[in-house]
């Protein structure tokens, strides 16, 4: 019996000491042979030099010793919060596999379950891809995404531009045929978690825009709850994209008649009053710049960006109510008053 219990004990640790070593083999190939991540149709989706990282999160922020561990590692230290802002892009800090680098390694998604390792390989892979472009930021940050193939394609265009990165995309979806081929809009989407601009907010409609840029991420209506995937729930609001380095302006003149911080549902939210029976609600905050009773100014800040709530990423939930406490299909749809409809 004892003999059994040994076999059946070595078996194990012999299967154990085969994963890891399989695990590092595959860790060690970066690319296929033409220089191409090993992208599929599917995982190719949006999620539509000196930087300072103001757009990131805490859920990557929590990382930074790492990222410096490993930048230093491989001579890239100077481009630590270039690394975070791709972080952001990639996971916003909230999945093991934070800089997605089990795709690159031709694995399923998420199969790293080591935030450093993750790290380690993704670091690894842009150190080499910023080696083949000369250093330049724009063209390394796009051959991550597309793989190292698109630097030699760029370069022989003039380097690194939009236009450039739709024409590899559009060549390579059609060679693989695949409807789309990474992300064209991967450097933009990047160096947005670099950056803060609060340039004054337009207006378009009878509200102001409170975000200076407007990415809609879900409208408002019927849909499919994204954290209860409840069907036909109804959104009262509109969801925009944006970074915690964001400011969520006041979409009107008007009062602050609730400053909540909170841990579920809107979690940070303001509620402004702008007349008798119109309300402007600004959801998931990640802080708040208001208090209660304070008036303020079409244009000023009332929080900024967040995830807080009952949230799955960084985003602002604006809503159009005429009384508080109303139901959310009696509310109003915030696109037509801003003028977006």
């Amino acid at each position: 019996m004892k003999i059994k219990i040994f076999l059946i004990v070595l078996l194990f640790f012999f299967f154990f000491i085969i994963g890891i070593v399989v695990l590092f083999v595959v860790n060690s190939i970066n690319m296929s042979d033409d220089g191409m991540p090993h992208l599929r149709e599917e995982e190719n989706e949006e999620y539509t030099d000196i930087y300072t990282g103001n757009g990131i999160a805490p859920e990557v922020l929590r990382y930074k010793a790492y990222f410096e561990k490993y930048a230093k590692k491989y001579f890239i230290s100077q481009h630590v919060d270039v690394l975070m802002a791709m972080t952001m892009q990639e996971s916003g800090g909230r999945v093991l596999d934070v800089m997605q680098s089990s795709e690159s390694l031709g694995l399923p998604p998420n199969s790293i379950t080591d935030p450093e390792i993750s790290i380690d390989i993704g670091t690894r892979y842009f150190s080499q891809v910023m080696k083949e472009a000369d250093g330049e930021v724009k063209l390394s940050l796009q051959a991550y995404n597309f793989g190292s193939g698109f630097i030699p394609y760029a370069n022989e265009r003039g380097g690194y531009s939009k236009k450039v990165a739709i024409d590899f995309s559009n060549m390579m979806a059609k060679k693989n045929g695949w409807s789309r081929y990474g992300d064209v809009n991967y450097v933009d989407n990047v160096m947005r978690y670099l950056e803060e601009d609060n340039s004054p907010i337009n207006v378009r409609g009878d509200w102001a825009l409170p975000l200076k840029e407007i990415i809609i991420t879900s409208g408002f209506g019927p849909r499919t709850h994204p954290i209860t995937g409840e069907l036909e729930s109804f959104h009262g609001g509109v969801d925009f994209g944006c970074t915690p380095s964001d400011n969520i302006m006041a979409v009107k003149d008007g009062k602050v008649v609730e400053a909540i911080h909170g841990n579920t549902g809107y979690g940070n939210y303001v509620t402004l009053q702008h007349a008798n029976n119109e309300f402007s609600r600004y959801g998931h905050m990640s802080s708040l710049k208001v208090s209660l009773g304070d008036k303020v100014s079409q244009g000023q800040a009332v929080g900024k960006c967040g995830t807080t709530g009952d949230s799955t990423g960084n985003h602002l939930h604006l809503e159009h109510l005429t009384k508080l406490g109303q139901a959310h299909q009696d509310k109003i749809d915030p696109r037509k008053t801003l003028g977006l409809d």
